[in-house]
């Protein structure tokens, strides 16, 4: 690759959502001149709409909207959809529809996730665990197609993708959500052991405290999944602020596991996804997220 080519993140997901709680780093990164796109493979179709949007015609429609007001929010370009069916989970998951992302062929949303690589060119990859945070059949479906996208991509010599992170869960931050959260349902009795990551496998550490405003205001845009907007995030009604408060500490500290490299790794741990890759200079690291007198950033779309 070019040294003086602009650095470039290409972060690949399941559904709208996914990517709040890596949020954090990926508005750092685009506020420090990086390119980020962020790639996802269904439109969350299959969910459970929260009571407070009421009926909902279209939900995959809805919920690609509020990932678009998302990536707003954050500062990062427009969603890439790549256009699966969401499988759905547990007794809900949908085993009969061949386009549910569980049940395609492998190989296929691999060439699909490849297509956007070929397109993008990033230097780095971020994408689930391989446990797909908690077991989502489409987390670990996207997670098995963009893994075998890195590899494959090696194709493309110079321009291929350098490194492959999975965002994952401290192990102590693990057992203190599933505290908080307990009764949820999304990661009530997994085993933390198995679920989250020790230390030592930590390969990037992010502080995101300095960006939990922007963060709370992506998530925010996703009004259909957690039921908050962005007035509540001023003043949470009781139920609001202890769904908040359990998310605190996964919003605080973003950690990320190296799942595959093509360029030496100079230190361990590493500074930044980019440590040591050739690029074009990155602004400094910022520890203050610009201010923003009103979360809601111009040009946002009205709300839902």
């Amino acid at each position: 690759m070019a040294a003086n080519r602009r650095a470039s993140l290409l972060a690949v997901f399941a559904h709208p959502d996914d990517e709040v709680f890596h949020s954090g780093i990926l508005a750092n990164l685009s506020d420090r001149g990086a390119r980020v796109t962020l790639a996802c493979a269904t439109a969350g179709e299959a969910g459970k709409v929260h009571p407070s949007l009421g009926a909902v015609d279209d939900l995959g429609a809805v919920r690609v909207e509020e990932l678009r007001r998302s990536c707003h929010r954050l500062g990062i370009e427009p969603p890439v959809l790549l256009g699966f069916h969401d499988s759905a989970r547990k007794e809900r998951q949908r085993h009969d529809d061949p386009r549910a992302l569980a049940n395609v062929d492998m190989l296929e949303v691999e060439a699909v996730v490849r297509r956007v690589i070929e397109e993008v060119k990033p230097h780095v990859i971020l994408n689930f665990d391989p446990h797909g945070a908690y077991y989502h059949p489409d987390h670990v479906a996207i997670h098995r197609a963009t893994t075998a996208a890195f590899f494959s991509s090696g194709v493309m010599g110079p321009d291929g993708p350098q490194r492959l992170f999975y965002g994952a869960m401290d192990r102590d931050v693990f057992r203190t959500f599933a505290e908080r959260s307990r009764g949820r349902g999304v990661i009530d009795g997994l085993d933390p052991d198995v679920f989250s990551t020790a230390p030592e496998m930590i390969a990037v550490s992010f502080d995101a405290r300095p960006y939990l405003d922007r963060k709370f205001s992506a998530l925010a845009a996703h009004q259909s999944a957690f039921g908050v907007t962005q007035e509540m995030l001023r003043n949470p009604p009781p139920g609001v602020a202890q769904m908040l408060d359990a998310f605190r500490p996964v919003f605080e500290r973003e950690v990320f596991m190296l799942g595959g490299a093509r360029v030496a790794v100079p230190t361990w741990p590493l500074g930044d996804f980019f440590d040591g890759l050739e690029t074009a200079p990155l602004g400094p690291l910022v520890t203050t997220a610009p201010i923003r007198s009103n979360p809601v950033l111009a040009g946002d779309s009205p709300p839902l």
